[in-house]
């Protein structure tokens, strides 16, 4: 499918009016983010012209787009779209999702960890962890960070990719693509940190953590500038958050194979609430 450039806008703009209008209209468009800007692309190039016009008349106040004509976000439109096109517009979220499943490809058909413990938090001998300072003194820096992408069994790496797909996507296109790999660094780093440091000499791995950063930098970001990409309903909020207490009774412990990192959960949801706080300017009354 060949896509047309109508117009380009900063990634601050809101085009949701834009896309329902468009949507409406039954007029087949696809926006995405390239070189720091989203794209409005169209397939058939005779709505170049026209949609062009369109947009200027509506920037000059010449067209209002009725209220009723907005609809819901952007992220919420794309599963009508292609998977191809959807991966055009979060790349580093399907990127992050395609590691996970390596990873937890890795812990299947390695049982004795001779690869899995270049990727663990702590490196392993002769089925002993070592101190992670051993580590980091060798420059395996990278340690902070991988244990995201371990996951162990079909239904972990399964629920937490679901997860990313669907937040995941929303912050790529609210932050961008390189403030969406620094958000990624950062929460996975608190969260494989704090988990160590709660619980050491474990083997422990999974994108969860991340996950609830999603959570917590949702939550604070709506609070403090509201955007139909963070507008995620309560009721899904909720869960996750009871999710978290729940797995932290210990009762979840009883049906998974192994423990679940509960110090991750809480350090990602912390370390995505402090992102957005310190990243994310107040809306204006």
């Amino acid at each position: 499918m060949n896509w047309i450039v109508v117009k380009k806008f900063p990634l601050s703009t809101d085009l949701t009016h834009i896309t329902g209008f468009l949507r409406e209209r039954a007029i087949q468009h696809h926006i995405y983010e390239e070189a720091g800007e989203q794209v409005l692309a169209v397939v058939d190039p005779r709505m170049v012209g026209p949609i062009a016009q369109f947009l200027d008349d509506v920037e000059q106040g010449k067209l209002i787009i009725s209220q009723e004509e907005k609809t819901q976000p952007l992220v919420q439109e794309s599963p009508t779209l292609p998977l191809l096109d959807q991966l055009k517009m979060a790349p580093i979220s399907g990127l992050l999702i395609l590691l996970s499943a390596l990873g937890a490809l890795l812990v299947a058909i390695d049982p004795e960890r001779n690869f899995v413990r270049w990727f663990s938090f702590q490196d392993i001998y002769q089925y002993t962890f070592l101190p992670f300072s051993e580590s980091l003194n060798a420059g395996q820096i990278w340690r902070v960070v991988t244990p995201a992408f371990l996951h162990f069994g079909f239904l972990h790496v399964l629920f937490n990719s679901l997860w990313m797909w669907d937040l995941g996507r929303r912050l790529e296109l609210l932050l961008g693509k390189r403030n969406y790999i620094l958000f990624f660094i950062f929460t996975a780093a608190v969260s494989n940190i704090a988990q160590y440091r709660w619980a050491a000499d474990t083997m422990f791995g999974g994108m969860s953590g991340v996950v609830y950063g999603l959570i917590g930098f949702i939550i604070v970001s709506h609070k403090l500038s509201p955007n139909k990409l963070t507008a995620v309903p309560a009721s899904v909020l909720g869960f996750m958050l009871f999710w978290l207490v729940l797995c932290m009774t210990g009762v979840i412990d009883y049906f998974v194979g192994g423990g679940v990192a509960n110090a991750a959960h809480v350090g990602g949801l912390l370390a995505g609430a402090a992102y957005a706080a310190i990243t994310v300017k107040k809306a204006s009354s």
